[in-house]
C-alpha cells in the first residue's frame, strides 16, 4: 500500500459540540488530532503518499499536515465540496492510482473499530485503541498496566488511577481524584482535587471542579454529553466544569495597547456626549457585539466581546474598541470585525484569510474604499492584507481612517 486516499469527515452532528469546534480530522483523541494518528497508521503500514480529501475547512488542515515530512511521506490535501464515499473518491481521483481508499471514521491500525458513528464510539472506541495508540506517543509511559500517561502529565501522588485509563499530555490530576476505569483526560485539562471521572471522556482544556463526579459522559468545555443516550446540557457554574482557555500572542505590541489606554483615557468625554444623544433619541448607550478572532488550525474559534456607541457616528462610535487594544485583542490596524456567523459565512481557503488578521480599529478594507456590508472586493482586501500586513499599507490605513471624517461604522 504505497499511494492512499484519506476521506476526511465531514459535519457528523452527533459529534460537533464533542470536538471544540475544529474539523473533526483535527479534533483530539487520546493525546493527537485524529489525522495525525492515521498518518502514524499508514506509515507503519508502508505508504509512501497521501492524497487527503478535505470538505471541512481544508485550510487548516493543510496548516496542521503541511506537506508530511513529519511523517516522511508525501501529503497533498485536495479540497472538496462535500464529503466523498470511498468508490466516488477513487473514481474522482483515479489518476492518482490510489492503492487503497481511507476514511477516518477507522484507524488504520484497527480498521474493525468505529470512532465517529455517535457519541457512544467517540468515547468507547478509546479501550480498544489505547494500547495501540498510546505507546506510539513521545514521552507517554504506561505507570501500571493499562493506566498511561501522556508527556508532561501530573498525576499527584493521592490520584487513584484505574485501567483502562489515559491522561493527555500536559493535563493535570488533582489530590484524592478519582479517574477510571474507562476514564479519558484529553490534553492541557485539569480534574481538580477530589473529582470523579468514570467511563468518561474530558475533552482538550476542560476543566473539571473539585468533587465533581462525572460518569458514562463526555465533558467539553462547558457541555456535558450523556454518550449513552445523546442527551446534552451546558452548564454555568464554571466551578463544575469550564473551558481551560490557552493564551494567545497580543495582537498588538506594549507601546500600541499603552497608546489605546492613554487615548482611551483621554477621550472618556465621548461617553458623555454619547449618553446626552443616547436619552435624546432614547436609545442604549452601549451595543455589544462579538467578533471572530484569530485562531491557530486545529483549535476552536475564539470569539471576543467589544462594545460600539451606535449614538455617535463613524469612528467616535468605536471609541471603546480602544480597549480591545489595550487587553490585546485587537489592534490599531486589521480587518473589520466579523461576529461568528459571519466568519462561518466566509467561503473558501482565499476568503477565510479575513480571519488571518486581528480586528482592527482602522481596517483594509475601510481605507480601500469598502464598507459593511462587506461585497467581494471587501473580502479580496482584507485576504490580501492578512497576507502581506506591509508597514507601508498599515500607514495608509490609519492616514485614511484618520483624514475620512464620515466612515460607516462598523457592523
Amino acid at each position: 500500500m504505497k499511494r492512499v486516499l484519506l476521506i476526511c469527515p465531514d459535519q457528523r452532528p452527533a459529534l460537533e459540540s464533542l470536538t471544540g469546534g475544529v474539523p473533526l480530522a483535527l479534533a483530539a483523541y487520546l493525546g493527537k488530532p485524529l489525522i495525525e494518528h492515521a498518518l502514524d497508521g499508514l506509515v507503519r503500514q508502508g505508504a509512501t503518499h497521501v492524497r487527503i480529501l478535505a470538505s471541512d475547512r481544508p485550510s487548516e488542515v493543510r496548516a496542521y499536515v503541511m506537506q508530511g515530512t513529519a511523517w516522511g511521506l508525501e501529503v497533498e490535501v485536495s479540497p472538496e465540496a462535500s464529503e466523498l464515499t470511498p468508490a466516488a473518491a477513487a473514481a474522482k481521483h483515479a489518476a492518482f492510482q490510489p492503492d487503497a481508499t481511507l476514511t477516518l471514521d477507522n484507524l488504520p491500525q484497527a480498521p474493525e473499530v468505529s470512532i465517529l458513528t455517535d457519541a457512544a464510539t467517540w468515547h468507547q472506541s478509546r479501550t480498544n485503541l489505547l494500547p495501540l495508540l498510546a505507546g506510539q506517543q513521545i514521552g507517554a509511559r504506561e505507570i501500571a498496566p493499562g493506566i498511561w500517561l501522556g508527556l508532561r502529565a501530573r498525576v499527584d501522588p493521592s490520584a487513584k488511577l484505574s485501567a483502562p485509563c489515559w491522561i493527555g499530555p500536559n493535563s493535570i490530576v488533582g489530590a484524592d481524584a478519582t479517574i477510571g476505569p474507562g476514564a479519558y483526560v484529553e490534553s492541557d485539562s485539569l480534574v481538580d482535587a477530589h473529582a470523579t471521572v468514570e467511563q468518561s471522556t474530558v475533552a482538550p482544556r476542560t476543566y473539571l471542579g473539585s468533587m465533581t463526579q462525572l460518569t458514562g459522559s463526555i465533558a467539553a468545555g462547558s457541555m456535558l454529553t450523556n454518550w449513552g443516550n445523546g442527551s446534552q446540557v451546558r452548564l454555568t457554574d464554571a466551578f463544575l466544569l469550564s473551558p481551560l482557555d490557552l493564551p494567545h500572542e497580543a495582537a498588538s505590541n506594549v507601546p500600541a495597547r499603552l497608546l489605546a489606554g492613554v487615548l482611551l483615557l483621554l477621550g472618556s468625554p465621548v461617553l458623555i456626549v454619547a449618553g446626552m444623544v443616547s436619552l435624546v433619541r432614547r436609545q442604549p448607550l452601549w451595543r455589544r457585539q462579538e467578533a471572530a478572532l484569530p485562531t491557530d488550525a486545529g483549535t476552536p474559534q475564539r470569539t471576543i466581546a467589544y462594545h460600539v456607541l451606535p449614538s455617535l457616528p463613524g469612528w467616535l462610535g468605536r471609541w471603546p474598541m480602544l480597549w480591545r487594544i489595550v487587553t490585546g485583542h485587537f489592534a490599531w490596524t486589521g480587518n473589520p470585525p466579523l461576529t461568528p456567523a459571519e466568519a462561518a459565512l466566509l467561503e473558501g481557503e482565499f476568503e477565510r484569510l479575513w480571519l488571518h488578521s486581528a480586528p482592527g480599529l482602522f481596517t483594509a478594507p475601510e481605507a480601500e474604499g469598502c464598507h459593511a456590508p462587506w461585497d467581494d472586493a471587501a473580502r479580496a482586501h482584507a485576504a490580501l492584507f492578512a497576507c502581506q500586513p506591509t508597514v507601508g499599507w498599515r500607514w495608509k490605513i490609519i492616514r485614511r481612517g484618520l483624514t475620512n471624517l464620515k466612515p460607516s461604522p462598523i457592523s
